[in-house]
């Protein structure tokens, strides 16, 4: 996903192991950190944030990179997200069915249709990928579609045992 970032998008992760990644991955490849926002220990506050910053920065693109429990705990954030209708939100979800940065317990999102969820909050694009290739081709519609947009990509449960920390 972060091959499709320009220099000034902004991203806003949700803690655990996506801002942990996010880090790791900006950090390898030598890029700063200064357009992103690590949500470390705020479980559920990514979207809020990240639909905050789209609100004071319109000509911007902010990226919600969110996982299936921190979206189902805070799901009245998409409402208000569908409800504002912000161009240049852009909402992505990493659904591995769950929370895995605690202990790996069950989420609702495996029984649930998110984009359903996102659809009938207002939500401008939805769409859904497994496969890569399937990723690939709906990263490219979604980064061109107006948003706000939101895009559920099905992951395995599971993390590297030496994955960092920011710093």
């Amino acid at each position: 996903m972060v091959d499709v970032l320009q220099e000034k998008d902004v991203v806003v992760s949700t803690t655990g192991m996506i801002s942990r990644e996010l880090y790791e991955i900006r950090e390898q490849r030598g890029q700063g950190h200064q357009q992103d926002f690590l949500t470390v220990g705020s479980m559920g506050h990514s979207l809020a944030i990240a639909q905050g910053i789209s609100a004071g920065n319109p000509k911007q693109i902010v990226y919600c990179l969110d996982g299936d429990g921190s979206m189902l705990m805070h799901m009245g954030t998409l409402a208000i997200v569908g409800q504002k209708k912000p161009a240049n939100l852009k909402h992505i979800v990493l659904n591995n069915a769950a929370h895995d940065s605690v202990g790996g317990q069950p989420t609702a999102a495996e029984n649930i249709d998110l984009s359903a969820i996102a659809v009938a909050c207002g939500y401008s694009w939805t769409g859904r990928a497994e496969q890569i290739d399937e990723i690939k081709e709906k990263l490219k519609e979604f980064c061109q579609s107006h948003g706000p947009s939101f895009l559920e990509i099905k992951v395995r449960k599971g993390n590297r045992k030496d994955l960092g920390r920011p710093k």
